[in-house]
């Protein structure tokens, strides 16, 4: 029996533009397989001749096809290819038009349609300048051509087209409209027999002849999965609900708290904003709630998890496994998301304490590492699961810059002056007491528009009257979206602890230099919901004023730590 050949990993290397992002190719061990001269890598697939194949793009921006190897098997000069179909079929985009091509990345269909889709039974839905239709491999229109639009055939040789005037019918694939064009709505029929289909906006099933099987009574009714199953919302005023049906319309799996809207690797992670679990494709539980966090699988079967107990980041598999990684938490992307396996290439990246990029296997063991070497960002390298360099690439100084963490909390993320957190705090308040004395009133990071604490021009009388005289800093500050502590509920946790450490270390490193704060004076530059401050008379008369502020706003959260010297 032949051995599946083994498709290497793409590994981004990012740094500031012109570098821009870039991919690498390594394979299990994190021996380099093509140096980071990719733009883009799309799914490695079987070629049928015991090698692999996959969309990618150069430097240039232009399109192509790699071997397993790295090798251009079709040079990129074309304006953009896709990963490979069941068919074996690649879609490509030349001179605006889509193609199809094959595994050994020859254009078997010429470029000429305006749209076109992934071959499913053996026919794809594209569009030519006259309408939507179905193709066979061969490129010929053989049904239609003349739709609005065209869903994929199903199992029952019936696909679903919405035709000139809007209504949706299904047509065999001899191109007759067997059901008539009677709905507002259609989506593809299941290996037994039945379709959701819309009335009005209602979504119910009807089987092969267009008959009702179950009344439209959906408000919303997905496309039927492998698992057999439709996520839905239904139901009323005061009994709405949301959940899986099978194809005989009943309820499998009811929406109780937290639930995705599709299941992976037939398992649907479920929670109740503090843990979450899997369930299987009858609603039994496969994977237990203790993870405090999970990411749906890859296709490979894998997922980032947060273990409750012990608290560990980790790879969780389909299987119910689970691998702790000694890393410091997974990679989050510029919208402060967990990145994951999300590329589809079996790798999730993970921070180290220094602020370093290792990518880690579906198995949990670390394949490459990509570091930020000279202090001003001028180099990267790449380096192996054994920790030897096998890439190493030089831009101009800023280029390249470490990650700072942003789940696991750090002081250091929140700093915004790091003279007084990392250097002599004195320092700064002589340096307050130094400044011209202005009117100033702390800016909200949530409700405030503008960030300088001297510009009042927003202010409305209320606050005008709250103002006060002095220079001031921000030290640290924070904001936590509501949907990002809806996701992650340990993330306001983490940042209370890191400002709680930061305050209790200034306030000391005040009591060194300035002695005891007064009690009989209570500082607020600000209040919010949760604030704590601390005051000291200077030699002067004037107040130097420490104060932790707090303030919750439609879910969102900010934290923030001020450093002023006002008048008494």
């Amino acid at each position: 029996m032949l051995t599946a050949p083994t498709a290497p990993h793409a590994v981004p290397v990012e740094g500031r533009a012109p570098f821009g992002r870039r991919f690498a190719l390594v394979d299990g061990a994190g021996h380099l397989v093509r140096p980071p001269d990719l733009t883009a890598v799309g799914p490695f697939h079987e070629d049928g001749r015991g090698g692999l194949i996959a969309p990618a793009a150069g430097l240039t921006g232009g399109w192509g096809y790699l071997d397993g190897q790295g090798r251009w098997l079709a040079e990129p000069v074309l304006e953009h290819t896709t990963g490979f179909d069941g068919a074996g079929l690649s879609r490509f985009l030349s001179d605006g038009l889509w193609g199809y091509a094959d595994t050994a990345a020859a254009p078997v269909v010429p470029a000429r349609f305006q749209e076109a889709g992934p071959f499913r039974h053996g026919l794809a839905v594209v569009r030519t300048e006259t309408g939507v239709g179905y193709a066979d491999p061969t490129g010929a229109v053989v049904i239609g051509g003349a739709y609005r639009q065209a869903g994929t055939f199903g199992a029952n040789g019936l696909g679903a087209v919405r035709q000139a005037d809007g209504r949706c019918g299904y047509v065999d694939r001899e191109g007759r409209l067997v059901i008539a064009a009677r709905f507002d709505g259609a989506r593809p029929f299941t290996p037994e027999g039945t379709a959701p289909a819309m009335i009005g906006e209602e979504w119910g099933l009807i089987d092969a002849t267009g008959e009702w099987v179950v009344e439209p009574c959906f408000r919303l009714f997905d496309a039927f999965d492998e698992n057999g199953l439709a996520y839905v919302n239904g139901g009323g005023i005061g009994d709405s609900f949301a959940g899986f049906v099978n194809p005989r319309g009943e309820v499998v799996i009811r929406r109780e708290g937290e639930m995705d809207d599709a299941l992976a690797c037939g398992l649907l992670k479920v929670g109740n904003d503090v843990v979450r679990g899997f369930l299987d494709a009858t609603g039994a539980w496969a994977i237990a709630d203790e993870y405090e966090w999970a990411d749906r699988f890859d296709a490979g079967g894998a997922a980032v998890a947060r273990a409750l107990d012990p608290e560990a980041w980790g790879v969780l598999r389909a299987d119910g496994s689970f691998t702790a990684t000694p890393h410091r938490e997974p990679l989050t992307d510029s919208d402060s998301w967990i990145v994951g396996f999300d590329d589809g290439h079996g790798l999730a990246p993970f921070l180290t304490d220094e602020g370093d990029v290792v990518h880690v296997g579906r198995d949990g063991r670390d394949v490459c590492r990509v570091e930020v070497g000279a202090g001003d960002g001028s180099a990267v390298t790449l380096r192996n699961a054994a920790g030897d360099t096998v890439w190493r690439g030089s831009a101009a100084p800023g280029t390249f810059e470490r990650h700072d963490p942003f789940l696991a909390g750090d002081p250091r993320t929140y700093v915004d002056h790091t003279e007084a957190w990392e250097g002599d705090v004195a320092t700064v308040v002589q340096e307050l007491l130094d400044l011209p004395a202005r009117a100033f009133h702390p800016c909200s990071l949530i409700f405030d528009r503008n960030e300088d604490p001297y510009d009042l021009s927003e202010l409305d009388e209320y606050d005008l009257e709250r103002t006060e005289n002095g220079a001031m800093h921000v030290i640290a500050s924070t904001w936590l979206a509501a949907e990002w502590l809806s996701e992650y509920p340990f993330l306001l946790e983490n940042a209370r602890t890191c400002f709680d450490e930061m305050v209790d270390t200034l306030e000391q490193r005040l009591r060194e230099r300035f002695g005891d704060p007064l009690t009989d004076v209570a500082g607020c530059l600000r209040s919010g919901d949760g604030d704590w401050s601390a005051t000291w008379e200077m030699k002067d008369g004037r107040h130097l004023v420490l104060q932790f502020y707090c303030l919750v706003g439609d879910g969102d959260h900010e934290l923030q730590i001020w450093l002023a010297v006002t008048d008494a």
